[in-house]
């Protein structure tokens, strides 16, 4: 079947058995549509209806005297008309029927008790894709898969007395969503059509969909208990977010998506400790041994606690939180996990497509409803690039906490301000190792500054510097085995000797071992990159001895 537009398509039972296509019932002044001969669910315009009904009042086929009655229908322009004298459709089944218009439905004292609007959507949109709408009341389906050509109703006032108390106005709210599996998400609203105020006409959302290759696991797998998935929370702050990122200046964020890093003190402590769970907010311990809990939530925010002792798996804590309450705990940690920003990406997506309240904090936002908050140019991943809404207050700045080191060069987060933030550029070194020195169990490396600006702290001299690696620790150490080690340098930000951040850095590569590798040098350049590398290939120890 076909949409219908010609009103020949159309026929009038003389009694309501469902035998035509349209059912004209002159005592309930009602008009029913039935899925039967030329009408599918297709539908038909409002157009071809009225027109059919003009003709029909004027043959009455069925000798139903129809000119004795109010003709139902007034026209207002092809996509808008208006049903009056109480004229209406027998059902919403009917309503759902009609495709390309909006109508007002007027009563019989000529006082308006219904608006509609017409919704059509425009781009692609796979024929099994479920598109959903939104008018401040949750989640509804469009009656139909794929691209959308329905009407909503907008507004409600059934004693037509201009006041909805007994009804709804939702005049002013309407989004449209597009989100399926391993798909590209599409949202349309009012704003993105420039209307504020919707009416009994046909309005067009541009909505489309496509392929997302970056959605490579299943919804079970990404749903499921599996790490990194499970670690993962979305938090919608009440209160911004601080954190450096760019520079030395805190920068305001109002979501967190948190891979663990402060969601790891949950559940039962040992031997019956008291237990501070983060569903609120969260947590991350700065220093493990004799550092700070800091804490990441509303008032709280950024609170800090000395740490009195740990274990391995547990810390004591004692400290005063901001609102004034005292607060003394043990607390179980888990094992802190990281993920790529594909991982990320994956569970965020999976999230936004739950009926059900994906926020991590004592407040709630339900999934299907809730603005987008990751975006993929390429291999690069935005955070917030769209400025999502934030029900709780906090802003609509998006930053994740806990990714993968390796990722840092291509994630950017969009504050509150909406201005972008990365983080400084690590690049990265890849030290390879000679089989000499990887079977030697004492080998050694370290990694030097070839030249520094400043004095005696140059390879070959007394005060040579050893290179930092990102998280400012020496990039040295035992070979232990393996062809090769990863270290991450913040070539932005390292300074070291009156180095100038944001150029390249020469060095010196030096190793030793003892029984099978000799001591070797080689030298390099760390430039901005993440696949600089340098070789170290000691010749085979044929003269240490120490018996």
């Amino acid at each position: 079947m076909a949409l219908i537009i010609d009103p020949d398509l159309l026929a009038d039972s003389a009694a309501d058995d469902a035998s035509e296509e349209v059912y004209i019932n002159t005592a309930a002044k009602t008009i029913k549509l039935v899925i039967v001969g030329n009408l599918s669910t297709d539908g038909v315009t409002l157009k071809a209806l009225y027109s059919f009904l003009k003709e029909e009042w004027r043959n009455d086929p069925n000798t139903k005297n129809l000119a004795a009655f109010p003709f139902p229908m007034v026209p207002i322009t092809d996509e808008s008309f208006e049903w009056v004298d109480g004229w209406n459709f027998n059902a919403d089944a009917s309503r759902y029927l009609i495709r390309t218009a909006g109508w007002t439905v007027k009563n019989t004292s000529g006082n308006v008790i219904e608006k509609w609007a017409g919704i059509i959507g425009l781009g692609s949109i796979e024929s099994n894709d479920q598109l959903y709408y939104d008018q401040g009341q949750g989640a509804v389906n469009i009656q139909l898969t794929g691209q959308v050509n329905q009407a909503v109703q907008i507004l409600s006032d059934p004693n037509g007395d201009g006041n909805y108390a007994d009804g709804y106005d939702r005049r002013t709210v309407f989004a449209l969503f597009g989100r399926e599996y391993a798909q590209l998400y599409g949202k349309a609203n009012l704003a993105a059509i420039g209307v504020t105020t919707m009416d009994s006409i046909a309005y067009r959302f541009p909505i489309s969909t496509g392929s997302d290759l970056k959605v490579t696991h299943n919804d079970a797998t990404v749903g499921g208990a599996n790490d990194p998935y499970q670690k993962i929370k979305i938090r919608y702050f009440p209160a911004a977010f601080n954190r450096e990122v760019d520079s030395g200046t805190n920068r305001n964020f109002g979501i967190v998506i948190d891979v663990g890093t402060h969601s790891g003190v949950d559940g039962s402590a040992p031997g019956g400790a008291s237990v501070l769970t983060t569903s609120e907010g969260g947590m991350s311990v700065d220093a493990f041994a004799g550092g700070t809990l800091r804490i990441h939530e509303g008032t709280d925010e950024n609170t800090s606690f000395p740490i009195v002792s740990n274990t391995a798996t547990t810390i004591t804590v004692t400290g005063t939180l901001a609102v004034g309450s005292g607060l003394s705990f043990t607390a179980q940690l888990a094992t802190p996990v990281a993920a790529t920003a594909e991982e990320i990406y994956e569970l965020v997506q999976y999230r936004l497509r739950q009926a059900a309240d994906i926020d991590a904090t004592s407040a709630s936002v339900t999934g299907k409803t809730a603005d987008e908050l990751l975006t993929f140019v390429g291999s690069d991943l935005k955070c917030g690039l769209s400025a999502p809404t934030n029900p709780n207050g906090g802003g609509s700045g998006v930053i994740i906490e806990g990714f993968k080191a390796s990722d840092t060069n291509r994630i950017a987060f969009y504050d509150n301000t909406a201005a972008a933030r990365t983080y400084p550029y690590v690049a990265s070194l890849s030290i390879n190792f000679g089989d000499n020195l990887k079977n030697d169990a004492s080998a050694k490396y370290w990694i030097y500054f070839t030249t520094l600006p400043g004095a005696g702290d140059d390879f070959g001299e007394s005060g040579a510097l050893i290179i930092d690696d990102n998280a400012a620790a020496d990039m040295a150490g035992d070979v232990g085995g393996v062809s090769s080690v990863e270290k991450s340098f913040n070539y932005d930000g390292n300074a070291q000797g009156g180095r100038t951040p944001g150029t390249d850095a020469a060095f010196t590569a030096v190793a030793i071992g003892l029984a099978t590798g000799q001591y070797v040098k080689q030298t390099g350049t760390i430039s901005r990159s993440t696949s600089n590398s340098v070789s170290l290939t000691a010749p085979y120890e044929r003269n240490y001895s120490n018996p």
